[in-house]
This record gives structure tokens, sequence and C-alpha cells, in this order.
């Protein structure tokens, strides 16, 4: 399968807002809120799948942290130095007065809309976080089911977007 990485990550939103509750009964976190509270799952899962797909690419892990006593986390992805996030449009109602362009997931901006609310970065290579992932919440033999499970939905997924 030949994939872009916009057309991945189009592919991959399709397949999280199709199967986001088989998913959580998978027991990948948080996905029953989807697009909600899923931004760390979902980044990472991205990042694994565009480096299997297009192993020419690169891709790095950003977590953003906002500044003050009460820290929140938010997650994205660059691959070569364009921006995914499949989850933004969780933002909408929370900070949709404050910033532009939350109403939907970003596809290969040059900027991250949040990139001064989520002030403070760090970069986390895919293999890291997903690893630190499966420690944290699903385990490795989890995480490689859910990611199967992913690459073959993405299979179905592109054969019906081929055929629209």
């Amino acid at each position: 399968m030949h994939y872009t990485v916009d057309q991945l990550a189009k592919d991959l939103r399709r397949v999280f807002e199709l199967h986001h509750e088989q998913l959580d009964e998978m027991s990948f976190p948080f996905f029953s809120m989807f697009p909600e509270n899923c931004c760390q799952g979902a980044s990472i899962m991205l990042g694994m799948l565009a480096e299997f797909f297009i192993p020419t690419c690169s891709v790095v892990i950003i977590k953003g942290s906002t500044r003050g006593f009460y820290t929140n986390y938010h997650y994205w992805l660059m691959v070569d130095g364009r921006v995914y996030d499949l989850t933004l449009d969780q933002f909408q109602s929370t900070l949709g007065n404050k910033f532009d362009q939350l109403m939907y997931p970003l596809f290969s901006s040059a900027k991250h809309p949040l990139r001064t609310h989520f002030f403070h970065k760090k970069r986390i290579s895919t293999v890291d976080a997903y690893r630190d992932f499966c420690d944290q919440y699903t385990g490795a033999e989890n995480g490689l089911k859910i990611l199967q499970f992913l690459a073959r939905q993405l299979t179905q997924v592109r054969d019906i977007s081929l055929e629209a």
C-alpha cells in the first residue's frame, strides 16, 4: 500500500472515528471518548504507522504542556517538519474562543495553532514514546495488537476511499 503522510493521517482519523469503541474494548486508553483525551495514543500510533508505511519520513512526537500551577498536556507530532494533530478538535469547546483553527484535526500545517498555549514542548522519538505508552497503559503485547488492528482497518478504509 502506498501512502502519503496526509492520506495516512486522514485515514487513521477515520479509523479512530469508526472504531473508537472497539479500541476502547481492546484497552486502548480513553478511546471511548475520542477525540477527547486520546492525543497521546493517536499521535503515537500515527507516528508508528507513518514510520512503517513511509520509512523515509522523519517523525517526532511532541509533548506540549501549559504554564502555571495546573499543568495540562497535549501530544501531537511532526512528520518531515509538518504538524499533525488528529485530536485538535477536542479543544473547540474549551479554547475555541481564544484560538482559531480548532474545529477540525490538523493535517500538514507549518505551525500548531495551540503552540502558545502548550508553551513547553518536549520532543520524543516515536519508538521511545510508543515504549513509554505501552509501559504505562497497554502493555507491549496489547500495544502490538492495537497497531495490527489499526493497520488492518487502514487497508479497509483505504479501499473504501479509493472506490469513492
